[in-house]
């Protein structure tokens, strides 16, 4: 309907109707173009763009979504108060001279009063001037054109509007702005009240003395192209900020590129393009919300401790492509009886942080040690869109503020309380020692209940080392292992529960020494569904209290420790599990000597050792049996029909860590458990060492094959664990 509105208008324009008037395109309340009727020859629209043609031969060009409203004002032509430098030279026309508007010039520096009571006047200021400024005071708000303007004031702000009136600044042609160090404002452009920016044009700004641009209100980009060569402080600075397109490139030199004070940043458009390398700085700034609903963003922060999005309130990211690279160092400032770290984080919420689309890359480099992707201190949710994080900034130890020997890591998503990843596609690296992929304070849930797998993707890996925070390295422990407290590299961490409800989850720590663990819950681990393939050297999953599987089709493979590894209980009731442990002392299943539930889900547990299902409590049947490392085995009913067809995987060698009591078995010798709602009780013939041909086999599991050579066995299932000896 806007476009056959906008026809229309064209068409009445052809027409001459309107000829002594002006058209207007506004944004919301911005306007984002004015233009005599009489100067148009026409609208057109190619793609999504409305392309105005002018009769001079220049165009506009705006987004048709962009565009709220149309309108004509029965304005005269060449109202406009025009104020053109030349050098120290100003010529000003003044066509309201005699209505209360009074214009006075000293050298190139020029002094609006306009306390007249005329709504929406407008000026145009053009020209060149080194030692030129201007000062407006108004009673109402205005537009201000900026039409190839080259101004640098020496001594003040280029571009002052004293009173807190909007201003509505239209970017025409090609234009620059600098202060100097003397002037005693605090922006080379600066406003008392609102600045809504429009038109077409380029504006390029020099900020020697403090911020490039400053409003005491709000700003609002709705069009224009902004240049912040260099910023002595932030580039935008105000209270509240809002873009819908355009493109803004700011290197700021001792400040933030965008602040927005105490009111919150909207974005849905346009691009965003900042540097800054001094410490602690930010690149889109507010204590109050974030919002981003579309718009590219492309961010380098190289300062220590600095961020590159950052809000004390909280962060909502819908849309939008965002290419953000940190790469300062950590700031251990003196607190209490310690030291308080700061990080160079990408995304910092003080509050929650949300992502529901977009695409977003982020960088941590080595230099950025302990540095964090995206960390709030609230929940963490990520509903959808693509996301990719990589870490490499090594972790170390320090004192924290209550006195006590602490360490920091880096880490791609971190929460002082919840994650909740229900959503999306997400590559998530960490090579620095100790680094983390995710890591919360409270629970993790990946997925929801009831819904395609394929909604959520984690890719996730760390390749860094543990390093030493505390204890005893020299202390005795099962296997010969130390009483030492380690910075231990975790692809998924909580410290409270742990739920994996569904998504396809590859897990892959390819550290080659202890500490390296796919996924941990420091309380109760709970997976419900979900396509898991997880890799490790140490434990592939690990929970301190209890392990529960309801569902989800599940693959681990540890090469040096326990594949399912419950410090607590272990419990069993549905899905299907391929648990490869390593060899020694390690186990496929492990729960010390608590309690092992089994009442439904398909096992294959293999390792040097594995716990023994508790008899009393299980409602299905396990078989407990061994076979040499890299062979074949097949499991079939007395009819022939074959159960179980699978190899049995390499042994690995054992970290001697974490096998817990009861650890066995040798090397070349692998202890095997096998539960399935499929074996009750009856007689069965057990093959090993022969060879399986055909079929499909993934995780060693082969469906559709057949079975030749090996040796057999028969055995009786009459109990609920079946050990064959």
């Amino acid at each position: 309907m806007k476009r056959i509105w906008i026809l229309l208008l064209t068409v009445l324009l052809f027409a001459g109707s309107y000829a002594q008037e002006k058209i207007v395109v506004f944004q919301g309340n911005a306007r984002i173009l004015t233009a005599n009727v009489a100067d148009m020859n026409q609208i057109t629209f190619a793609g999504h763009n409305s392309i105005f043609d002018f009769a001079n031969g220049s165009t506009e060009n705006l987004l048709t979504a962009s565009i709220d409203s149309v309108i004509f004002v029965n304005e005269p032509i060449g109202e406009k108060i025009r104020i053109i430098w030349n050098n120290n030279q100003v010529t000003i026309e003044n066509p309201y001279q005699n209505q209360g508007i009074t214009i006075t010039s000293s050298g190139a520096n020029v002094t609006v009063n306009a306390a007249s009571g005329l709504p929406n006047l407008e000026y145009e200021l053009s020209g060149n001037s080194s030692n030129g400024s201007v000062t407006i005071a108004g009673d109402k708000d205005l537009i201000l054109y900026l039409n190839n303007l080259n101004l640098t004031s020496s001594s003040k702000s280029a571009i002052e509007i004293s009173t807190a009136v909007t201003s509505q600044i239209i970017l025409e042609g090609n234009s620059m702005l600098s202060d100097a160090a003397a002037n005693s404002k605090n922006a080379t452009l600066i406003g008392a009240g609102a600045f809504v920016f429009g038109g077409n044009g380029y504006l390029q700004i020099t900020g020697v003395a403090k911020h490039a641009i400053s409003s005491s209100k709000m700003i609002t980009v709705a069009t224009g192209n902004f240049n912040i060569v260099s910023a002595a402080s932030d580039g935008f600075h105000s209270e509240g900020f809002t873009m819908n397109n355009g493109s803004l490139q700011i290197s700021s030199t001792l400040g933030d590129g965008i602040d927005a004070g105490e009111n919150p940043v909207v974005i849905t458009g346009g691009t965003i393009q900042i540097a800054s390398s001094a410490s602690d700085m930010k690149g889109i700034k507010s204590d109050a919300a974030l919002t981003f609903t579309g718009g590219t963003f492309v961010i380098n922060e190289s300062g220590a401790q600095s961020k590159a999005i950052s809000s004390k309130s909280n962060i909502v990211i819908s849309g939008g492509d965002f290419q953000i690279t940190t790469s300062g160092d950590i700031v251990l400032t003196a607190s209490g009886s310690g030291y308080d770290p700061s990080y160079s984080t990408a995304i910092k919420s003080n509050g929650s942080t949300t992502i529901n689309g977009g695409n977003i890359t982020i960088t941590s480099t080595s230099s950025s040690k302990g540095g964090k992707g995206i960390s709030a201190d609230g929940d963490i949710v990520i509903n959808s869109g693509t996301i990719h994080i990589t870490t490499a900034g090594n972790g170390a130890v320090y004192t924290n503020t209550s006195g006590v020997t602490d360490a920091y890591t880096a880490c791609c998503i971190k929460s002082n309380a919840n994650i909740r990843l229900n959503g999306g596609n997400l590559t998530l690296s960490s090579s620095g020692t100790g680094g983390k992929c995710v890591n919360a304070d409270q629970t993790v849930v990946i997925g929801k209940l009831g819904i395609d797998d394929n909604l959520l993707t984690i890719n996730a890996s760390t390749s860094g080392a543990r390093f030493y925070v505390t204890g005893n390295t020299g202390g005795g422990g099962w296997g010969g292992g130390d009483n030492a407290d380690y910075a231990n590299p975790k692809a998924i961490k909580s410290t409270g529960d742990l739920t994996v409800n569904s998504g396809i989850i590859t897990i892959r720590c390819t550290q080659t020494a202890d500490g390296g663990e796919g996924l941990e819950s420091k309380n109760i681990l709970t997976i419900n569904g979900g396509i898991i393939d997880i890799q490790t050297y140490d434990d592939c999953i690990n929970a301190t209290k209890q392990i529960v599987i309801t569902g989800g089709s599940v693959a681990t493979k540890s090469t040096a420790n326990d594949g399912v590894d419950s410090n607590g209980t272990l419990t069993v009731t549905g899905g299907f599990i391929i648990s490869n442990a390593a060899g020694g002392a390690e186990d496929g299943f492990d729960c010390d000597n608590n309690t092992f539930k089994i009442t439904g889900g398909t096992m294959i547990g293999t390792g040097g050792n594995s716990s023994t299902p508790t008899s009393s409590v299980c409602t299905q049947h396990s078989l407990l049996f061994k076979a040499t490392a890299n062979t074949a085995v097949c499991l079939a009913k007395s009819t022939g029909e074959i159960l179980l067809l699978y190899q049995v995987p390499a042994a690995g060698s054992s970290s001697g860590g974490g096998g817990g009591p009861g650890g066995g078995g040798q090397s070349g010798s692998m202890k095997i458990l096998y539960s399935s709602p499929q074996l009750i009780t009856g007689s069965y013939t057990l093959k090993t060492g022969g060879t399986i041909s055909g079929g499909t086999t993934v995780n060693g599991y082969n469906t559709g094959g057949t079975y030749s050579g090996g040796t057999s066995k028969s055995i009786t299932v009459s109990s609920m664990v079946t050990s064959v000896q």
